[in-house]
């Protein structure tokens, strides 16, 4: 767990705790309680960048751990980010200074795919999800619809991520990804796990742990 994580598990242990001895509690005892349960609420909603992650809601599997024995790795040239993925995944040719791997069907559609890609200049982390749909409409996808965003602490940085389904211009193909813009030490660096929405459920916990796997330079 990221000092992050720790820090708001804390907080929220500790507010539960006051609300709990709270009833019963009365005058300037108990006005003093539910202020300092309201004020580490604030500091738990800042803490999580304003949005908070709830176990098992969109990103409850995300867990940031090495990659299981077994797996490949590729480093971003430019930053020494590191993408992990399984070695079901192949590596194709992409943009100059990223990493790509996918899986595609016997027909050739892409089934699982992964890209790992230097911060370009415009990205931010509190603005990362409404970037990460404008690019879509404005390059390939006639609509965008997000399913769950939250900021989340990263193996070596800070990240802002989304998940997504969209539909292309062009064949009309409907994908689904997770989508995070990474900051570390160093430098920042995009991380993109997607998948064709119908097929989502057999590739998802593999494309799942490359994310939580992602490590930040």
């Amino acid at each position: 767990m990221g000092l992050m994580s720790r820090q708001v598990a804390c907080a929220v242990r500790f507010a539960v705790r006051l609300r709990g001895r709270r009833r019963g509690s009365t005058g300037f005892v108990g006005l003093r309680r539910r202020v300092v349960s309201w004020s580490l609420l604030a500091v738990l909603l800042a803490l999580s960048g304003g949005e908070a992650v709830a176990a098992g809601g969109p990103f409850g599997w995300f867990a940031p751990a090495p990659a299981p024995a077994g797996w490949r790795h590729l480093t971003l040239p430019a930053n020494g980010a590191v993408l992990s993925y399984p070695p079901s995944l192949t590596r194709i040719r992409s943009d100059p200074g990223s990493v790509s791997v996918e899986r595609k069907d016997s027909k050739g559609d892409i089934l699982a795919y992964l890209n790992a890609t230097p911060q370009q200049g415009a990205e931010k982390l509190s603005t990362w999800p409404s970037f990460r749909v404008e690019h879509h409409l404005d390059e390939n996808a006639i609509s965008d619809r997000v399913l769950g965003k939250a900021r989340l602490s990263f193996r070596g940085g800070a990240g802002s991520c989304l998940i997504d389904d969209y539909v292309t211009r062009v064949g009309h193909n409907s994908y689904r990804e997770i989508a995070c813009f990474v900051v570390g030490r160093h430098a920042g660096s995009v991380i993109i796990a997607a998948g064709s929405t119908s097929s989502w459920q057999t590739v998802a916990a593999e494309l799942e742990r490359a994310v939580s796997a992602y490590q930040a330079r």
